[in-house]
C-alpha cells in the first residue's frame, strides 16, 4: 500500500513537473524572450567600426605635403589599398600635385631623358626629335628664356597621356600610361546636346594660346599670358580656362560724375563674367592641361 502511494506521488509530480516545463516552455519562455528582445531593441544601435583607411591616412603623415617619389609610392599605395576611402579625393589631389611638380621640374625621373644642347637646336626642334612639346621642356627645366646654349643640359620629357572628362563627376583627370597623373576641378561645363548623354571617344584637335582675339605662338612675348585653349574633336568642344574678371575702372577725375575736387573714387570690385560654352578650368589649371597634352592626345567623354 506504501508502495503505491509513493508510486502515485511520484506520477503526479512527474505529470505537474512536464506540466509546469511545457508551460514554462511554451508560455513564459517566450515572454521572457520578448522581454529581452524589447530591451535589446531600446538600446542604441553600437558604433561602427573605425575605418582603418583613416589611420592609414593619418599614417602617411607630413608625406602628403611632400613633391617627392617617396609621396607618390606612399599615396598611389594608399589610393590603390583604400580606393573608396573618405579621405581619397585629399589623396589624390596631394598625388596629383606631386606628380606634376616632379614632372614639371629639372630632377630626373622615368618619363625624362637628359641631352645636351647642339648647333642648330631649339626647343621646338628638341620637341619635334623626341615627340615632346616646346613649353613642356621650357616648363620642365625652369627656364627663363627660349634661347639655348651648346652643351647646356636639359631633360626632355615625353609623355603618353589622355584625358577623361567625368560629367556626373564634374572633373578633368589625366593619366600618363594609363596610370593617374592628376585631377581638376570642372569649374563649368556647358557641352553641345549633339554629343548625347553616352560616352564619347574623342581626340584633341589642336591646341590655341590666345591674347586677345589674336593667336600668341609659343616663344612670343603675346605668348605669356594668354588663354590657352585645347580644342577637342567632338563638335568644336574647347577645354579653357575661365575669363579673368576685370575690375571696373574709377571715374576720371574731372569728369561729370567726378568733380576735379572729388578724390578719385577706388575701382569697383570686378563683375561676374558668365562662363563660356566648353569645359571651364581655373585659369592655371587650364594651362597645365594644356602644357600636357598634344594634338592627338585621346579624350573620353563619360
Amino acid at each position: 500500500m506504501i508502495i503505491r502511494t509513493f508510486v502515485i506521488l511520484a506520477l503526479v509530480a512527474a505529470i505537474l513537473g512536464g506540466s509546469g516545463y511545457f508551460a514554462y516552455e511554451f508560455f513564459m519562455k517566450p515572454r521572457h524572450l520578448d522581454q529581452e528582445e524589447k530591451k535589446l531593441a531600446d538600446l542604441p544601435p553600437p558604433p561602427p567600426p573605425p575605418d582603418p583607411s583613416l589611420a592609414a591616412f593619418d599614417a602617411l603623415g607630413a608625406v602628403i605635403q611632400e613633391d617627392s617619389p617617396e609621396a607618390q609610392a606612399a599615396l598611389s599605395g594608399f589610393l590603390s589599398s583604400y580606393p573608396d576611402s573618405p579621405k581619397a579625393a585629399e589623396a589624390r589631389a596631394a598625388l596629383g600635385r606631386a606628380n606634376v611638380a616632379i614632372l614639371l621640374s629639372p630632377a630626373p625621373s622615368p618619363e625624362k631623358t637628359p641631352y645636351a644642347v647642339v648647333s642648330g637646336d631649339s626647343l621646338v626642334r628638341i620637341a619635334s626629335k623626341f615627340k615632346s612639346g616646346a613649353e613642356l621642356i621650357y616648363r620642365a627645366n625652369h627656364l627663363g628664356t627660349i634661347n639655348l646654349k651648346i652643351g647646356q643640359q636639359l631633360m626632355v620629357p615625353k609623355l603618353d597621356t589622355s584625358v577623361v572628362v567625368d560629367r556626373q563627376g564634374k572633373t578633368v583627370t589625366l593619366l600618363n600610361g594609363g596610370v593617374f597623373l592628376k585631377e581638376y576641378p570642372v569649374l563649368s561645363m556647358k557641352l553641345p546636346g549633339s554629343l548625347g548623354k553616352g560616352p564619347v571617344e574623342t581626340k584633341v584637335a589642336d591646341k590655341v594660346a590666345m591674347k586677345g582675339s589674336v593667336r600668341a605662338a609659343f616663344g612670343t612675348k603675346d605668348f605669356e599670358g594668354s588663354e590657352r585653349w585645347v580644342l577637342l574633336g567632338a563638335s568644336g568642344v574647347v577645354l579653357r580656362g575661365a575669363p579673368v574678371k576685370e575690375p571696373t575702372a574709377p571715374a576720371a577725375a574731372g569728369s561729370e560724375s567726378a568733380p576735379a575736387e572729388t578724390p578719385a573714387a577706388p575701382a569697383a570690385p570686378a563683375a561676374e563674367v558668365p562662363m563660356p560654352p566648353g569645359i571651364i578650368l581655373s585659369p592655371s589649371d587650364a594651362g597645365e592641361v594644356f602644357v600636357l597634352t598634344a594634338r592627338g592626345t585621346p579624350v573620353t567623354i563619360k
